[in-house]
């Protein structure tokens, strides 16, 4: 009890007479104040995004990577400076940073890497904001560009997110990157079925599809003499959107008009003989 009574009037004391309550309001002040410096700071840059302010050049991904940076150094001068006010000696975090040795060190080197990443996929103009792609063993639509991982909108419906450096250092494939894709089909059919018959029944399909770009031509072609079966594939052009619609539509529309003109399709059969003893 005397040491907090001790404490007490010391606390007093530095607070009324030492005017430490001076202190106290200049802390309270600018951490007011320097928080609401950085709200308004990232308010506008976000509005300037919205509005396209920044270069119309520079794509909505690289500005949303921008303010993204901007936002991490703002809250880190803020807490620098903060830290100062409070007499914190900053050569003394130093200090206590760099006694955590090798696993600290490590880890800001994946975070450097990250950082690093970011740019070059930014730079690289790889993806844009809503392109669906695939790559470090993720796929879906891309929703955020961050300074260390980007977000992508899974089909069903979950946020998944990938470290920069993943994306940078492997493949991606950009299924957004063009206005057109081709879907490729393989149908399997009995021995003996009559090529033209199958290729005529397959034209038909694609050219009662209002869907598919009739311009651009089909292919359709014998690709392989199978173990049990002969192999067509079925090449055509639709636009990106109709990609999956005109997938599953001609896929049932082919099993369907192969049953009505007499192709087969053959599966795996087993034969099971059983012999009575008597």
């Amino acid at each position: 009890m005397e040491y907090l009574q001790q404490f007490w009037n010391g606390l007093v004391t530095w607070f009324i007479d030492n005017r430490g309550w001076v202190e106290v309001l200049k802390v309270v002040l600018f951490a007011v104040l320097g928080l609401i410096a950085v709200k308004v700071a990232l308010r506008i840059m976000r509005k300037a995004n919205e509005k396209k302010a920044i270069s119309k050049k520079s794509s909505k991904l690289a500005r949303s990577f921008l303010y993204n940076t901007l936002r991490v150094v703002l809250y880190f001068l803020y807490f620098i400076m903060l830290f100062g006010l409070l007499g914190l000696e900053l050569s003394n975090l130093v200090t206590i940073i760099s006694a955590l040795g090798l696993a600290l060190s490590l880890a800001m080197q994946k975070v450097a890497s990250n950082f690093a990443s970011g740019m070059i996929l930014v730079a690289n103009r790889s993806f844009e904001e809503g392109d669906y792609i695939s790559g470090a063993g993720a796929e879906g639509t891309v929703v955020d560009i961050a300074i260390f991982s980007t977000k992508l909108l899974t089909p069903d419906n979950k946020i998944a997110v990938v470290p920069n450096a993943s994306l940078a250092d492997n493949t991606v494939t950009n299924f957004s990157a063009k206005e057109t894709r081709r879907v490729d089909l393989n149908f399997s059919v009995a021995y003996g079925t009559e090529v033209e018959l199958v290729r005529k029944t397959l034209e038909e399909i694609l050219d009662a599809h209002e869907l598919i770009r009739h311009d651009d031509g089909y292919s359709i072609r014998l690709k392989e003499h199978g173990e049990s079966a002969i192999k067509f594939v079925c090449r055509f052009w639709v636009n990106r959107a109709d990609y999956w619609t005109c997938y599953f539509d001609v896929t049932e529309q082919a099993y369907k008009r192969f049953g009505e003109v007499g192709i087969v399709i053959p599966y795996n059969k087993l034969d099971v003989n059983l012999i009575s003893k008597q």
